[in-house]
């Protein structure tokens, strides 16, 4: 598989939308791994290509947090970078995704799959991330409204549910003892997420201190 290709599936999988959302969100529950094998496998014709599957997830995602008012970036104080980056969360979000694929293909470079293939993988897993992070983060909040300490716990309470079902999905995907491709799938999750979050807390904090000088 090549990025070329990528690139002809998910234009082709945005312009031709046949197939059922429900039924890849359910199989992607259970055997996120099997999917992403089945796709650069070459046999696609059941699901939702997974670039299309992430554009449309990050998008419903980003009008989520835009009606409810849901704070993804915070700071001591605001200021104009995090407030682009609370408006622009996607940028955030697609991120995360090459930066799985690459943390996964440095960890496995002898094996069967190159970076696109690993793409295909990273972007199926974030786009259910996405969904369950927009349905119970951001839908528990709007609903239950709690206070900040309340909210914050939530959210670290359910952090671990990220790189634990990556782990599974690279359990499912990668050839080779189950629990050694977890544990890279569970690395690759904190390596994406570390760097993205320090990237946007570095970014906030700097714009904080250029705005008081």
């Amino acid at each position: 598989m090549s990025l070329h290709e990528i690139g002809h599936e998910t234009l082709h999988a945005l312009l031709h939308v046949d197939r059922s959302a429900l039924s890849l969100i359910q199989a992607l529950a259970v055997r996120p791994g099997r999917v992403a094998l089945d796709y650069v496998s070459g046999r696609r014709k059941r699901y939702y290509g997974p670039f299309a599957f992430l554009v449309v997830c990050v998008a419903l995602s980003a009008a989520a947090i835009a009606i409810t008012g849901f704070a993804v970036v915070t700071a001591e104080r605001p200021n104009a970078i995090a407030d682009f980056l609370q408006h622009h969360v996607n940028l955030v979000w697609f991120t995360q995704v090459p930066l799985i694929a690459a943390a996964l293909r440095l960890m496995a470079p002898r094996g069967p799959f190159n970076y696109a293939e690993f793409l295909v993988l990273a972007s199926y897993a974030t786009g259910m991330h996405i969904l369950f992070y927009t349905a119970v983060d951001v839908g528990g909040w709007y609903v239950l409204r709690p206070g900040p300490e309340q909210a914050k716990a939530a959210y670290l309470a359910l952090w671990p549910v990220w790189p634990l079902y990556l782990g599974f999905a690279c359990a499912q995907f990668l050839p080779g003892a189950k629990a050694v491709s977890a544990i890279k799938g569970i690395l690759a999750a904190l390596i994406a997420y570390g760097v993205t979050q320090g990237a946007v807390f570095a970014v906030a904090n700097v714009g904080q201190l250029w705005q008081s000088h």
